[in-house]
């Protein structure tokens, strides 16, 4: 029998699987929410500093071989995100769903300032993208990754 870190492992590489498919295969674009960086958040509280970093960085190309513009943007933002989302482990610790939420929500917000703040990032008016634009998908993202998480913890029966 496999053990939970690979059933997790799994679980993180469909996450990945789908954000690809949403995006590319049914062509829903900006409209579908962005797993990669959910993968990238619920991999990194499991693993340590260097690893979530080593992954996010690995995420933020694949991510960013969709990008029109700013190749390496999503590299360096998931690679930041990461490694921070794997620290907090260390301040907050807990695996409600309500934290669950609220870590998804701020982390995919920063993810989005960082790609806002660099230049070549993500363009246009960056206090209306902030402050306006980002947190609503930063919502749906987290929406969706509490979502996902809560159907692998059916179906793997994790109980936390």
């Amino acid at each position: 029998m496999a053990s939970r870190p690979v059933y997790y492992a799994v679980f993180i590489a469909l996450l990945a699987f789908f954000h690809f498919t949403l995006h590319l295969a049914f062509g829903f674009g900006p409209e579908a929410p962005d797993l990669i960086t959910v993968a990238a958040l619920l991999a990194a509280r499991r693993l340590r500093g260097g690893q979530a970093a080593a992954l996010g960085f690995a995420l933020g190309i694949l991510a960013d071989a969709l990008a029109r513009t700013s190749f390496g943007a999503s590299a360096l933002a998931l690679t930041v995100v990461s490694y921070l989302g794997s620290r907090s482990r260390d301040l907050f610790e807990g695996e409600s769903l309500l934290y669950i939420l609220v870590y998804l929500l701020f982390g995919k917000w920063l993810h989005d300032a960082i790609i806002w703040v660099l230049p070549g990032g993500a363009g246009g008016d960056a206090v209306r993208g902030l402050l306006i634009a980002a947190p609503v998908f930063a919502l749906y993202a987290a929406v969706a990754g509490v979502t996902a998480l809560v159907l692998y913890r059916a179906a793997s029966g994790e109980r936390v």
